[in-house]
């Protein structure tokens, strides 16, 4: 009930707001509760927010990324360079198409964003001043570039083809519309008590999304998350018979292979083989529940045999005694732990 006590009308107040800045107050809060919104808000709309970039690209007669362009001053890594600095912003509000064809042939030699959004009519380019390539006035370039949408960074070895066939390259995206959040906390009074907190908070965006709306939407992100954890949302589901499955790991499968591994494939003698089979000792396994005195025991089992046996388990890494209860399990039902 404490937060009602200087709750108002007015909590977030808009010191200063452009296309792409935006100046914040948040008052009052509880103390300690600046640096929590601060930071958790700061988190999310520097990696959560939506927005679009060029996912590949592809130059008809370019074969890689490395490769160089007769007329064009900028090699492909270069270029590749500048047209991830594009800022797209959708015009509709359903999701526009991917892919786009742009056909330079005019005489012009500076090539600029803005050259490639005519052909782009989905999508407002925010930057169109920026410059992709210089080239000669006689060349033409037949360019196909892809625009997704996506959240953060996302690099091209992380995508499904780095480099696909027939020239197209996959590019480092940079989704992410924002490009620098910043906030400072000072105290304030309410009812004469000076303990509480103001936030103020610093949106820097690339302006293909206001900044009111980019904080806006990252509370709501924050508040969509923390429903899952409400009272409503969260079931108790108890099992008193559950019981923590053993880790299966590669020693652990290992061992169980030999284990339940036929002694044949080991090179025994025959003689020793066939012994063991009579005693129907058939698998490793079989073998480890016994020891050296009841081997004794065995007809035409002799020291040599046992030795040639001692050799074999070393190499193995087994030895008599091992709990093979646990390997001994159903395949399948292992399978499923796994």
């Amino acid at each position: 009930m404490f937060f009602l006590k200087f709750t108002k009308k007015e909590n977030l107040i808009v010191l200063k707001l452009t296309n792409d800045e935006g100046h914040f107050q948040i008052e009052p809060l509880y103390p300690g509760w600046g640096v929590t919104i601060g930071n958790t808000l700061r988190r999310v709309l520097l990696s959560s927010l939506e927005g679009y970039a060029i996912s590949s690209v592809k130059i008809e007669g370019v074969d890689h990324e490395f490769a160089t362009i007769k007329g064009v001053k900028e090699d492909m890594t270069e270029i590749i360079l500048n047209l991830k600095k594009i800022r797209f912003k959708k015009k509709l509000e359903q999701d526009p198409g991917e892919k786009f064809n742009i056909i330079i042939n005019n005489e012009k030699e500076e090539i600029t964003a803005g050259d490639l959004g005519e052909y782009i009519h989905l999508f407002e380019i925010i930057n169109p001043d920026l410059i992709i390539l210089n080239k000669n006035k006689l060349i033409s370039l037949n360019i196909t570039i892809v625009i997704k949408k996506g959240i953060g960074y996302v690099p091209s070895e992380a995508k499904e083809k780095h480099i696909n066939t027939n020239g197209t390259i996959s590019m480092d995206s940079i989704f992410t519309p924002i490009k620098k959040v910043k906030y400072t906390i000072e105290n304030c009074s309410v009812s004469k008590n000076s303990t509480y907190e103001r936030l103020f908070f610093e949106i820097k965006t690339d302006g293909t999304i206001n900044p009111k709306d980019a904080l806006i939407k990252a509370s709501n992100l924050v508040r969509r998350h923390f429903k899952l954890l409400s009272n409503k949302k969260i079931s108790l589901n108890y099992n008193k018979k559950y019981k923590k499955k053993k880790p299966t790991n590669e020693n652990y499968l290992k061992l169980r292979n030999i284990l339940n591994s036929s002694l044949e494939r080991n090179n025994l003698s025959v003689r020793t083989l066939n012994c063991l089979k009579q005693a129907k000792i058939l698998t490793w396994g079989d073998l480890i529940k016994s020891n050296t005195t009841n081997l004794l025991n065995f007809k035409y089992l002799g020291k040599k045999s046992l030795e040639e046996l001692d050799l074999i388990m070393k190499k193995l890494t087994i030895y008599y005694g091992i709990n093979i209860e646990d390997y001994n399990k159903n395949k399948k039902k292992n399978n499923k732990n796994i």
